[in-house]
Protein backbone atom coordinates (compact mmCIF):
# COMPACT_ATOMS: atom_id res chain seq x y z
CA UNK A 1 0.00 0.00 0.00
CA UNK A 2 2.85 2.37 0.89
CA UNK A 3 4.54 1.70 -2.43
CA UNK A 4 1.29 2.50 -4.28
CA UNK A 5 1.05 5.85 -2.49
CA UNK A 6 4.67 6.61 -3.24
CA UNK A 7 4.16 5.87 -6.92
CA UNK A 8 1.05 8.05 -7.02
CA UNK A 9 2.95 10.90 -5.36
CA UNK A 10 5.81 10.52 -7.83
CA UNK A 11 3.38 10.64 -10.75
CA UNK A 12 1.75 13.75 -9.31
CA UNK A 13 5.08 15.51 -8.85
CA UNK A 14 6.09 14.57 -12.39
CA UNK A 15 2.87 16.10 -13.69
CA UNK A 16 3.48 19.25 -11.62
CA UNK A 17 6.98 19.62 -13.08
CA UNK A 18 5.63 19.04 -16.58
CA UNK A 19 3.10 21.86 -16.21
CA UNK A 20 5.65 24.23 -14.65
CA UNK A 21 8.14 23.72 -17.48
CA UNK A 22 5.58 23.75 -20.29
CA UNK A 23 4.02 27.05 -19.22
CA UNK A 24 6.96 29.07 -17.92
CA UNK A 25 6.07 28.62 -14.25
CA UNK A 26 9.41 27.02 -13.35
CA UNK A 27 10.57 29.76 -10.97
CA UNK A 28 10.27 30.47 -7.28
CA UNK A 29 9.60 33.58 -5.24
CA UNK A 30 12.29 34.47 -2.73
CA UNK A 31 11.34 36.58 0.30
CA UNK A 32 14.45 38.51 1.31
CA UNK A 33 14.91 41.28 3.92
CA UNK A 34 15.28 44.79 2.56
CA UNK A 35 17.65 47.44 3.85
CA UNK A 36 18.12 51.15 3.32
CA UNK A 37 21.59 52.39 2.43
CA UNK A 38 22.79 55.53 4.22
CA UNK A 39 26.02 57.08 2.97
CA UNK A 40 27.92 59.59 5.07
CA UNK A 41 31.15 60.45 3.33
CA UNK A 42 33.18 57.26 3.11
CA UNK A 43 30.93 55.47 5.61
CA UNK A 44 28.07 53.32 4.38
CA UNK A 45 25.44 52.17 6.83
CA UNK A 46 22.78 49.55 6.21
CA UNK A 47 19.54 50.36 8.00
CA UNK A 48 17.21 47.39 8.55
CA UNK A 49 13.70 47.67 7.13
CA UNK A 50 10.40 46.21 8.28
CA UNK A 51 9.78 45.15 4.70
CA UNK A 52 10.85 42.16 2.63
CA UNK A 53 11.30 42.01 -1.13
CA UNK A 54 9.59 39.33 -3.20
CA UNK A 55 12.03 38.36 -5.94
CA UNK A 56 11.37 36.34 -9.08
CA UNK A 57 14.21 33.79 -9.06
CA UNK A 58 14.26 33.55 -12.86
CA UNK A 59 14.37 37.28 -13.71
CA UNK A 60 15.81 38.70 -10.48
CA UNK A 61 13.07 41.35 -10.45
CA UNK A 62 11.63 42.58 -7.16
CA UNK A 63 7.93 42.19 -7.91
CA UNK A 64 6.60 43.54 -4.61
CA UNK A 65 7.40 44.34 -0.99
CA UNK A 66 5.65 42.80 2.00
CA UNK A 67 5.90 42.66 5.77
CA UNK A 68 7.33 39.78 7.77
CA UNK A 69 4.00 38.02 8.29
CA UNK A 70 3.36 37.45 4.59
CA UNK A 71 3.40 33.78 3.54
CA UNK A 72 4.94 33.09 0.14
CA UNK A 73 2.92 30.89 -2.20
CA UNK A 74 5.13 29.04 -4.69
CA UNK A 75 4.01 28.06 -8.18
CA UNK A 76 4.64 24.37 -7.63
CA UNK A 77 2.42 24.47 -4.53
CA UNK A 78 -0.43 26.09 -6.44
CA UNK A 79 -0.20 23.64 -9.34
CA UNK A 80 -0.11 20.69 -6.94
CA UNK A 81 -3.11 22.06 -5.03
CA UNK A 82 -5.08 22.39 -8.25
CA UNK A 83 -4.16 18.90 -9.46
CA UNK A 84 -5.17 17.41 -6.13
CA UNK A 85 -8.32 19.53 -6.12
CA UNK A 86 -9.56 18.20 -9.46
CA UNK A 87 -8.92 14.53 -8.73
CA UNK A 88 -12.51 13.99 -7.57
CA UNK A 89 -13.87 15.42 -10.84
CA UNK A 90 -12.28 12.68 -12.96
CA UNK A 91 -12.26 13.35 -16.71
CA UNK A 92 -14.65 16.30 -16.35
CA UNK A 93 -11.76 18.75 -15.91
CA UNK A 94 -8.25 18.93 -17.35
CA UNK A 95 -5.47 21.51 -17.22
CA UNK A 96 -5.45 23.16 -20.65
CA UNK A 97 -3.54 26.42 -20.16
CA UNK A 98 -1.33 28.09 -17.58
CA UNK A 99 1.12 30.95 -17.46
CA UNK A 100 2.45 34.08 -15.82
CA UNK A 101 0.89 37.55 -15.73
CA UNK A 102 2.92 40.78 -15.46
CA UNK A 103 6.32 39.21 -15.06
CA UNK A 104 5.15 36.54 -12.63
CA UNK A 105 3.31 38.85 -10.27
CA UNK A 106 0.36 36.58 -10.82
CA UNK A 107 0.00 33.11 -12.28
CA UNK A 108 -3.05 31.49 -13.84
CA UNK A 109 -4.28 28.00 -14.56
CA UNK A 110 -7.25 27.19 -16.78
CA UNK A 111 -9.17 23.96 -16.44
CA UNK A 112 -11.19 22.97 -19.49
CA UNK A 113 -14.64 21.55 -18.79
CA UNK A 114 -15.36 18.42 -20.80
CA UNK A 115 -17.65 18.82 -23.81
CA UNK A 116 -19.26 21.82 -25.47
CA UNK A 117 -22.21 24.06 -24.71
CA UNK A 118 -24.42 25.40 -27.51
CA UNK A 119 -25.75 28.96 -27.59
CA UNK A 120 -27.74 29.40 -30.77
CA UNK A 121 -25.44 28.13 -33.50
CA UNK A 122 -22.31 28.79 -31.45
CA UNK A 123 -20.28 26.10 -29.71
CA UNK A 124 -18.66 27.24 -26.47
CA UNK A 125 -15.83 25.70 -24.46
CA UNK A 126 -16.11 26.39 -20.74
CA UNK A 127 -13.18 26.90 -18.39
CA UNK A 128 -12.57 27.16 -14.68
CA UNK A 129 -9.94 29.87 -14.24
CA UNK A 130 -7.64 30.06 -11.23
CA UNK A 131 -5.39 33.02 -10.43
CA UNK A 132 -2.90 33.29 -7.59
CA UNK A 133 -0.62 36.22 -6.82
CA UNK A 134 3.10 36.04 -6.22
CA UNK A 135 3.21 39.74 -5.35
CA UNK A 136 1.03 39.64 -2.25
CA UNK A 137 -1.77 41.66 -3.86
CA UNK A 138 -4.54 39.04 -3.66
CA UNK A 139 -5.24 35.54 -2.46
CA UNK A 140 -6.02 32.61 -4.72
CA UNK A 141 -9.22 33.22 -6.71
CA UNK A 142 -11.34 30.85 -8.76
CA UNK A 143 -13.56 32.13 -11.56
CA UNK A 144 -15.09 31.04 -14.84
CA UNK A 145 -14.29 31.58 -18.49
CA UNK A 146 -15.36 30.56 -21.97
CA UNK A 147 -14.28 30.66 -25.59
CA UNK A 148 -16.73 30.84 -28.49
CA UNK A 149 -15.28 28.56 -31.16
CA UNK A 150 -16.75 30.37 -34.19
CA UNK A 151 -14.86 33.58 -33.42
CA UNK A 152 -12.46 32.60 -30.59
CA UNK A 153 -13.86 35.42 -28.45
CA UNK A 154 -12.76 34.98 -24.83
CA UNK A 155 -14.57 35.90 -21.65
CA UNK A 156 -13.42 35.53 -18.04
CA UNK A 157 -15.22 36.42 -14.84
CA UNK A 158 -14.12 36.39 -11.22
CA UNK A 159 -16.56 36.79 -8.36
CA UNK A 160 -15.86 38.96 -5.34
CA UNK A 161 -17.71 36.63 -3.00
CA UNK A 162 -15.75 35.12 -0.13
CA UNK A 163 -16.57 31.60 -1.31
CA UNK A 164 -14.63 32.16 -4.55
CA UNK A 165 -11.19 32.77 -3.01
CA UNK A 166 -8.89 32.22 -0.05
CA UNK A 167 -5.95 34.13 1.35
CA UNK A 168 -2.32 33.07 1.62
CA UNK A 169 -2.67 32.78 5.38
CA UNK A 170 -4.83 29.67 4.99
CA UNK A 171 -3.20 26.42 6.09
CA UNK A 172 -2.36 23.71 3.56
CA UNK A 173 -5.12 21.58 5.09
CA UNK A 174 -7.63 24.38 4.59
CA UNK A 175 -6.51 24.88 1.02
CA UNK A 176 -6.79 21.18 0.16
CA UNK A 177 -10.34 21.13 1.53
CA UNK A 178 -11.33 24.43 -0.08
CA UNK A 179 -10.10 23.99 -3.66
CA UNK A 180 -12.70 21.33 -4.64
CA UNK A 181 -15.45 23.46 -3.10
CA UNK A 182 -14.30 26.52 -5.05
CA UNK A 183 -14.23 24.49 -8.26
CA UNK A 184 -17.69 23.10 -7.52
CA UNK A 185 -18.98 26.65 -7.05
CA UNK A 186 -17.32 27.76 -10.30
CA UNK A 187 -18.87 24.87 -12.23
CA UNK A 188 -22.29 25.91 -10.97
CA UNK A 189 -21.61 29.55 -11.89
CA UNK A 190 -20.42 28.48 -15.33
CA UNK A 191 -23.60 26.50 -15.98
CA UNK A 192 -25.69 29.49 -14.90
CA UNK A 193 -23.64 31.71 -17.22
CA UNK A 194 -24.52 29.49 -20.17
CA UNK A 195 -28.21 29.79 -19.23
CA UNK A 196 -27.84 33.58 -19.25
CA UNK A 197 -26.16 33.39 -22.68
CA UNK A 198 -29.15 31.41 -23.97
CA UNK A 199 -31.51 34.10 -22.67
CA UNK A 200 -29.33 36.72 -24.35
CA UNK A 201 -29.58 34.85 -27.65
CA UNK A 202 -33.38 34.94 -27.45
CA UNK A 203 -33.54 38.64 -26.47
CA UNK A 204 -33.94 40.96 -29.46
CA UNK A 205 -32.28 44.38 -29.48
CA UNK A 206 -32.80 47.65 -31.35
CA UNK A 207 -30.23 49.86 -33.11
CA UNK A 208 -30.46 52.21 -30.14
CA UNK A 209 -29.30 49.40 -27.86
CA UNK A 210 -26.08 49.19 -29.88
CA UNK A 211 -25.34 52.86 -29.23
CA UNK A 212 -26.24 52.38 -25.55
CA UNK A 213 -23.79 49.51 -25.28
CA UNK A 214 -20.97 51.48 -26.90
CA UNK A 215 -21.62 54.41 -24.58
CA UNK A 216 -21.72 52.08 -21.58
CA UNK A 217 -18.38 50.54 -22.52
CA UNK A 218 -16.49 53.63 -23.72
CA UNK A 219 -18.38 56.53 -22.15
CA UNK A 220 -19.30 57.96 -25.58
CA UNK A 221 -20.93 56.85 -28.82
CA UNK A 222 -22.09 58.04 -32.27
CA UNK A 223 -25.72 58.89 -31.50
CA UNK A 224 -26.41 59.46 -27.80
CA UNK A 225 -23.36 61.58 -26.98
CA UNK A 226 -23.62 65.29 -27.70
CA UNK A 227 -21.69 66.83 -30.58
CA UNK A 228 -19.96 69.14 -28.10
CA UNK A 229 -18.57 66.19 -26.15
CA UNK A 230 -17.59 64.29 -29.29
CA UNK A 231 -15.71 67.34 -30.54
CA UNK A 232 -13.36 66.98 -27.58
CA UNK A 233 -12.45 63.38 -28.43
CA UNK A 234 -9.05 62.70 -29.91
CA UNK A 235 -8.55 60.87 -33.20
CA UNK A 236 -7.43 57.76 -31.30
CA UNK A 237 -10.64 57.72 -29.23
CA UNK A 238 -12.77 57.98 -32.36
CA UNK A 239 -10.81 55.14 -33.97
CA UNK A 240 -11.43 52.94 -30.92
CA UNK A 241 -15.14 53.71 -31.07
CA UNK A 242 -15.33 52.91 -34.78
CA UNK A 243 -13.45 49.64 -34.23
CA UNK A 244 -15.87 48.62 -31.47
CA UNK A 245 -18.86 49.38 -33.74
CA UNK A 246 -17.26 47.29 -36.49
CA UNK A 247 -16.84 44.28 -34.19
CA UNK A 248 -20.42 44.60 -32.95
CA UNK A 249 -21.73 44.78 -36.51
CA UNK A 250 -19.72 41.71 -37.52
CA UNK A 251 -20.93 39.62 -34.58
CA UNK A 252 -24.56 40.68 -34.96
CA UNK A 253 -24.40 39.73 -38.64
CA UNK A 254 -23.32 36.23 -37.58
CA UNK A 255 -25.35 35.72 -34.41
CA UNK A 256 -28.43 37.86 -34.95
CA UNK A 257 -29.86 41.15 -33.71
CA UNK A 258 -29.91 40.00 -30.10
CA UNK A 259 -28.12 40.55 -26.80
CA UNK A 260 -25.78 37.63 -27.47
CA UNK A 261 -24.59 39.18 -30.72
CA UNK A 262 -24.21 42.56 -29.02
CA UNK A 263 -22.16 41.17 -26.11
CA UNK A 264 -20.13 39.04 -28.52
CA UNK A 265 -19.25 42.21 -30.41
CA UNK A 266 -17.62 43.59 -27.28
CA UNK A 267 -15.77 40.36 -26.47
CA UNK A 268 -14.62 40.23 -30.10
CA UNK A 269 -13.15 43.72 -29.74
CA UNK A 270 -11.47 42.99 -26.40
CA UNK A 271 -10.08 39.66 -27.65
CA UNK A 272 -8.85 40.67 -31.08
CA UNK A 273 -8.44 44.46 -31.22
CA UNK A 274 -7.98 46.10 -27.84
CA UNK A 275 -4.43 47.13 -27.01
CA UNK A 276 -2.80 45.04 -24.30
CA UNK A 277 0.51 45.14 -22.37
CA UNK A 278 3.50 44.37 -24.59
CA UNK A 279 4.88 41.57 -22.47
CA UNK A 280 4.55 37.81 -22.16
CA UNK A 281 0.87 36.79 -21.95
CA UNK A 282 -0.12 40.47 -22.20
CA UNK A 283 -3.32 39.65 -24.09
CA UNK A 284 -4.59 37.13 -21.54
CA UNK A 285 -3.47 39.46 -18.74
CA UNK A 286 -5.74 42.17 -20.13
CA UNK A 287 -8.63 39.70 -20.45
CA UNK A 288 -8.17 38.35 -16.92
CA UNK A 289 -7.21 41.34 -14.81
CA UNK A 290 -6.87 44.39 -17.05
CA UNK A 291 -8.78 46.75 -19.31
CA UNK A 292 -10.34 44.06 -21.50
CA UNK A 293 -11.65 42.31 -18.39
CA UNK A 294 -13.35 45.50 -17.20
CA UNK A 295 -14.95 46.13 -20.60
CA UNK A 296 -16.29 42.60 -20.77
CA UNK A 297 -17.88 42.86 -17.32
CA UNK A 298 -19.56 46.14 -18.30
CA UNK A 299 -20.88 44.49 -21.46
CA UNK A 300 -22.29 41.46 -19.65
CA UNK A 301 -23.90 43.60 -16.97
CA UNK A 302 -25.51 45.80 -19.65
CA UNK A 303 -26.93 42.72 -21.41
CA UNK A 304 -28.20 41.29 -18.11
CA UNK A 305 -29.99 44.55 -17.32
CA UNK A 306 -31.73 44.30 -20.69
CA UNK A 307 -32.88 40.85 -19.63
CA UNK A 308 -34.11 42.17 -16.28
CA UNK A 309 -31.43 40.21 -14.40
CA UNK A 310 -30.09 42.18 -11.44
Amino acid sequence: MENTKTKADQELQARVEEILLAHGLDFTIEKLPMVAIKKDGENIEQIPSAYFGLINSKTGEVIHTVKAGYTVSQNHEVVELVLRGIESFGDMLKVSKAGILHGGRKVYIQLQVEGYTNVGTDKIIRYITIIDSNDGSTGLSVGIGDVTLSCLNQFVRFYKKSDARFRHTATIEQKLKTIPLLIETALRESKEQMEVYEQMYNAEITPTNIHEMVKEVLGYDRELTSMEVMATKKTRSIAIMDELYNHISKEIAQKGMNCWGLHSGVTSYTTHAKKHPKRENGEIESLMIGGAYQMNQVSLNFAKRKLGIV
